[in-house]
């Protein structure tokens, strides 16, 4: 994203730089919110899954408009947010105890936000998730903080795979 808002900026296309930093602004502020919450209790609440999905898609479907690659770009945003909410729901359903439905709705939101970049921006975010998940449970388990049978919040495993994609 830093690469698009400099474009935006050096073309004098302004609509897209607004809608492009609302959007990120609005993840910024539903992240932190969904972090803090399912860190500390391992739930995501529909009203920030949603609103990271429907801001999300509101102001990057704005930012549509004004780019030269609009149409690729929605098709790849709304194509982006059905994957990952369908990997999602696919990984709860098979592991009930894994997966909650707060992460199958975040996965949306994310999705809708790393598919708006392409499809390699929307696989890197999922994969970082997963790294990111990994690495912090295999951490936990070492220092002795967690076994393996102790429920993480996987939220913010997402949250940073999304943000490390968007830098790339």
């Amino acid at each position: 994203m830093p690469t698009i808002l400099a474009e935006a900026a050096r073309a004098g296309n302004w609509l897209l730089l607004a809608a492009v930093t609302a959007a990120l602004l609005l993840f910024v502020l539903c992240a932190v919110v969904l972090v803090v919450t399912d860190l500390r209790e391992h739930r995501l609440p529909n009203r920030w899954t949603g609103l990271l999905a429907g801001g999300g898609a509101v102001t990057l479907g704005v930012a549509c408009l004004a780019d030269d690659a609009g149409w690729s770009r929605l098709w790849s945003m709304v194509g982006g947010g059905a994957a990952y909410l369908a990997l999602m729901l696919v990984l709860h359903l098979i592991s009930r105890t894994g997966m909650g439905m707060g992460d199958v709705k975040l996965g949306g939101g994310l999705g809708i936000y790393a598919g708006w970049l392409g499809w390699d921006h929307l696989w890197g975010a999922v994969v970082l998730g997963f790294i990111a998940g990994g690495v912090v449970a295999l951490a936990l388990v070492l220092t002795r903080r967690a076994t393996g049978s102790t429920h993480l919040p996987f939220g913010p495993a997402m949250v940073m795979g999304a943000a490390l994609a968007f830098l790339l």
